[in-house]
C-alpha cells in the first residue's frame, strides 16, 4: 500500500537514513555522523517552526521517499523568490525510481503549495533536462546563489 503523509517525530530515524543516502550517493556530498545529525536536526527544527514541510512516501508501512518544500519568505533561509513555493529536496529509494513515486511526491507538494496561493514553484538542480522538464519545470537561466544550481520554475496556473 502506498500513501504520502506528513512527517512525524517517530519518522526521524528512517528520514535520517534516507537523507544520508540522498546526500552521499545521489548528490555525492560526503557527510559524517555529526554533520548528518546536525542537518537532520536543522531540517526538523525548521519543520517544527513551520518554515518548511516534509512529506514522506510510505509503502507497506515503511518510508521510501520524501519531499521537502516551503513557501519562500523573509523568514526562510532559502528565499530566492519571495511568494513562490520551493521544492528543497526530493528523494525516492533507488530501487523504486522510475515508477512515478517522485512525480507523486512533487504533485502532492505542488497541490499543498498552490492551496497557499503561491505565484509559482521553483527548485534548484544541476540537471538540464529530464525529470523536472517532463513534469513542467522550465530552466530560467538563473543560478541559485546558495548552491550554484540552475533555477527551474513552474507557474501556478500549470500546477
Amino acid at each position: 500500500m502506498k500513501k504520502i503523509r506528513e512527517y512525524k517525530e517517530s519518522d526521524y530515524a528512517g528520514f535520517k537514513e534516507m537523507l544520508y543516502v540522498c546526500f552521499t550517493q545521489d548528490y555525492k556530498i560526503p557527510l559524517n555522523k555529526n554533520q548528518l545529525e546536525d542537518l537532520c536536526l536543522e531540517i526538523t527544527q525548521q519543520f517544527l517552526r513551520y518554515i518548511l514541510s516534509i512529506d514522506l512516501l510510505i509503502i507497506d508501512d515503511a518510508p521510501k521517499g520524501f519531499v521537502i518544500y516551503q513557501i519562500d519568505s523573509k523568514d526562510s533561509d532559502w528565499c530566492e523568490k519571495e511568494g513562490y513555493g520551493f521544492i528543497r529536496e526530493l528523494y525516492v529509494v533507488a530501487d523504486l525510481r522510475g515508477a512515478g513515486h517522485g512525480r507523486s511526491l512533487v504533485s502532492h507538494a505542488e497541490k499543498r503549495m498552490k492551496d497557499k496561493a503561491v505565484t509559482g514553484i521553483y527548485l534548484t538542480t544541476d540537471e538540464t533536462t529530464g525529470f523536472w522538464a517532463k513534469i513542467g519545470y522550465r530552466d530560467t537561466g538563473e543560478i541559485c546563489v546558495k548552491n550554484n544550481g540552475r533555477i527551474f520554475v513552474k507557474k501556478a496556473r500549470k500546477i
